[in-house]
């Protein structure tokens, strides 16, 4: 059995009205995930099912950790992650595009699938610069030898006292316009 296929949830026995699915995501749901960048973590996901007669609203709450690489250090470090996700699901025997938030179903679907959901939201939620936190002195928590190698390369400070090359000059005019 697919390890994904239990990140699915049954409505169409379900009486109008919201109600709550517990998942939890783990190693074994990344690794369904090919070329996923995030390997190691736990999240745990509320999902509230509001149904009603012609939609699905579903909001996803996910609250956890993954194991990111930093971009400073190359060393691994938890990420926590927190996110507030809506979807709206219709029913249509036509697809068609109303934007990120809606997807559609056939009319005759009694279950939905959301695995794939789940994992995009979790790689949305994931910073843009991913670095070790610091910790409580402000101090970086990277790899101190990595951090010391980093500043041996570290381009060196050029003061403003410098002459500059006049052909600079005049595409500075163009900036300042």
């Amino acid at each position: 059995m697919n390890y994904l296929s239990q990140f699915t949830i049954p409505f169409s026995g379900l009486n109008e009205g919201t109600h709550l699915f517990d998942f939890s995501a783990d190693q074994r749901f990344f690794a369904g995930f090919e070329n996923s960048e995030i390997e190691k973590g736990n999240v745990n996901i509320e999902v509230e099912l509001e149904k009603r007669t012609t939609y699905l609203r579903l909001t996803f709450m996910l609250a956890g950790q993954i194991e990111l690489i930093c971009d400073r250090c190359l060393e691994p470090f938890l990420q926590p992650i927190e996110s507030r996700n809506l979807l709206l699901v219709k029913f249509s025997e036509t697809e068609t595009d109303d934007g990120d938030e809606v997807i559609y179903i056939h009319p005759g679907a009694h279950q939905i699938q959301v695995a794939k959901l789940i994992y995009e939201f979790i790689v949305l939620s994931i910073p843009i610069r991913r670095v070790h936190p610091d910790d409580q002195d402000g101090e970086s928590l990277c790899d101190p030898a990595m951090l010391r190698k980093l500043d041996e390369y570290k381009a060196p400070y050029l003061p403003d006292s410098e002459p500059i090359d006049p052909r600079w000059n005049d595409l500075k005019k163009i900036i300042g316009n």
